[in-house]
């Protein structure tokens, strides 16, 4: 568990490591119809999961690390796409990912870090 004030780099923690060695012993991503990352965040809200993901694929751009986002408010056929192809690292609001996990998009056998963001925040929220 960490705890740190805004603009300390708590996202920058959770997203750097899956980047650097531990990725390199990674099976290749499943041929299946499902998406099973390594890691998952959960974030509160879309905006955060947005930001989530785009300082993600900030840091694995110099590898072959993907990284997906999926949030309520848009096109679950669209999300359900991108799932499909596979993603190592997967940022999700919680109600999205209840949502695909229940509908057997996404599996968690491949899982080695679930990151909760903001986690006060959900307990909070229900």
């Amino acid at each position: 568990m960490a705890c740190a004030q805004t603009g300390l780099g708590k996202t920058a923690a959770f997203c750097c490591h899956p980047a650097t060695s531990c990725w390199q012993t990674l099976p290749p991503l499943p041929a299946s119809r499902r998406a099973a990352p390594a890691r998952v965040i959960v974030s509160p809200t879309r905006e955060l999961a947005i930001q989530i993901h785009n300082e993600a694929r900030k840091f694995g751009s110099q590898s072959a690390l993907r990284s997906v986002v999926v949030y309520g408010g848009t096109s679950v056929q669209h999300q359900s796409t991108v799932l499909q192809r596979g993603c190592d690292v997967l940022v999700a609001t919680p109600g999205r990912l209840l949502d695909f996990v229940d509908k057997g998009k996404v599996e968690f056998d491949q899982l080695r870090f679930l990151v909760l963001d903001e986690a006060d925040r959900m307990l909070d929220m229900g």
